[in-house]
């Protein structure tokens, strides 16, 4: 999947004006950014440079008149960045990051700077101690920044559309690959391969076999047998970085597993009824609470969370609980993954959803009502 420099560079300027904006809303004299090498950690320094780093930590940081800089710890990885990153080549710098970040800190032209930072908590302590050298007054921008980015653009939303179809595609090498007397690790490999060959930059591809069948986790060399209830839950990010999520239960034989399958009526339901919610001038919290009130209806209870956002990293910092207040509008991604248990057993489904202006839409809606094996096989090609 290929754009434009046209399309880069628009994308670019989008970003600056978000940046522009956060600085003068909060009379900041810069914004400050470091990521690492980690999913659902890569989201700042990523969404300014448009460069995923490959190991360890970077920085970035932008002050109202200049375009931003990227400075990453290796000569290898500045020549990679120069190659995918929109900032201009000598913005991009090799540096050990707490002498950029001096750097940084003596391009400040206040008495007492003011600057933003993203994700303080992620802040290592050597580069507090340099930000701290000069008194410098830090402000937190993860919320204001967070809710800046949920309207996703049209390019976002490509990025994200072409990840889903991955994902898609993965799910279909696993109902055509998955027999007993395979191994867990066997159908996860095939899967990270066709996400990988398909232009997938990072994944997280977690199942579940046993019950309850609800807390998915790394594949083992568990062997798959012809009684199996297979949880494939595939998160990726595709090309551009950009995350999905879908998650599918394949019963492996008709009519086992009917507390499972029971559970699972209800995580339709109530993901139905979060979808409902998912629009323009309502909350996250409303989703959230739409969902469990289905749930806690049918006497089950929630086995961890409802989902999350999707975007520029794993989990795009937004958690769908009856606690986030965050506005929804349009263009925004939401992953509803009920996680709902029973005394007996669990289960965990999922898709990714975009909200319009009118109703949501689900970019991920292939094998959406198909649970039994024989009759996913018939579906794919």
């Amino acid at each position: 999947m290929q754009f434009s420099k046209e399309v880069l560079a628009a994308e670019f300027d989008r970003r600056k004006t978000i940046f522009q904006k956060i600085m003068v809303n909060d009379h900041l004299d810069g914004l400050f950014f470091t990521s690492t090498a980690q999913q659902a950690y890569q989201m700042g320094c990523k969404y300014l440079s448009n460069y995923p780093l490959t190991t360890r930590r970077d920085i970035a940081y932008v002050t109202p008149d200049d375009v931003p800089y990227l400075v990453v710890p290796t000569g290898g990885q500045a020549v990679g960045a120069r190659k995918v990153s929109w900032l201009p080549e000598d913005h991009i710098l090799a540096d050990d990051l707490d002498v950029a970040t001096e750097k940084f800190i003596r391009s400040l032209k206040a008495e007492r700077p003011c600057i933003g930072v993203y994700e303080p908590r992620e802040v290592p302590e050597y580069i507090w101690n340099a930000l701290h050298s000069r008194k410098i007054e830090v402000v937190d921008i993860t919320t204001e920044m967070t809710a800046e980015r949920q309207n996703k653009s049209a390019y976002e939303i490509a990025c994200i559309k072409e990840a889903s179809r991955i994902a898609i595609g993965s799910v279909e090498q696993v109902i055509r690959n998955i027999a007993p007397g395979k191994t867990d690790r066997e159908i996860v490999g095939l899967a990270e391969g066709y996400v990988r060959a398909n232009g997938g930059e990072d994944t997280l591809i977690l199942i579940r076999a046993e019950k309850p069948h609800t807390f998915i986790a790394r594949a083992t060399d568990r062997v798959i047998t012809e009684d199996d209830l297979f949880i494939y839950s595939v998160e990726m990010a595709g090309p551009g970085g950009y995350w999905t999520q879908c998650v599918r239960p394949i019963f492996m034989k008709r009519g086992n597993h009917p507390e499972a399958y029971r559970i699972l009526q209800i995580i339709h339901e109530a993901e139905t009824a979060g979808a409902a919610k998912f629009v323009p001038g309502n909350r996250v919290c409303d989703v959230a609470a739409a969902i469990e009130e289905v749930v806690f209806r049918n006497h089950l209870k929630m086995g961890v969370w409802s989902g999350h956002g999707m975007g520029a990293d794993l989990g795009d910092c937004v958690d769908i609980g009856t606690s986030n207040k965050m506005e929804i509008g349009p263009n925004m991604i939401l992953t509803l993954h009920p996680s709902v248990m029973s005394d007996e057993d669990g289960l965990l489904y999922g898709n990714t959803w975009m909200s319009t202006d009118g109703a949501p839409v689900c970019l991920t809606p292939e094998y959406a009502n198909v649970h039994f094996l024989e009759d996913l096989k018939e579906l794919i090609p």
